[in-house]
């Protein structure tokens, strides 16, 4: 079977595969944070955004502290770094999980903490 296309309709295919691959290109904006919950002597921590609250697990650079604001890629699972946006630094984590409910992301925490 031939695929015949009028001029009009290869070129609207065109547009809409231009249109997609420079949607595809566009990089998604990072999540906004506050560290909300830090357990000393643990590497997790709980980030609360405006989709939810994430379970970090801290491995490197500036330490998570509690009330610091955080930018970055953290609604995906993965190793990740976030930017401290209080003490200008890196923080390379572990996201855990994300888009949970604050009583869940507690939870998660004591599981992992204790």
């Amino acid at each position: 079977m031939v695929l015949s296309l009028r001029r009009g309709s290869l070129f609207s295919v065109a547009c809409v595969v231009l249109v997609l691959l420079a949607l595809a290109s566009i990089r998604v904006a990072a999540a906004r944070g506050v560290v909300v919950a830090t357990v000393r002597g643990c590497d997790y921590f709980v980030a609360e955004t405006p989709a939810g609250f994430a379970v970090l697990e801290w491995y490197g650079g500036a330490t998570p502290t509690r009330g610091n604001g955080i930018v970055g890629d953290f609604e995906s699972y993965g190793f990740i770094d976030v930017y401290d946006l209080t003490a200008n630094r890196r923080i390379h984590v572990w996201v855990e999980d994300f888009w949970l409910t604050k009583s869940r992301a507690f939870a998660k925490l004591v599981e992992k903490c204790d």
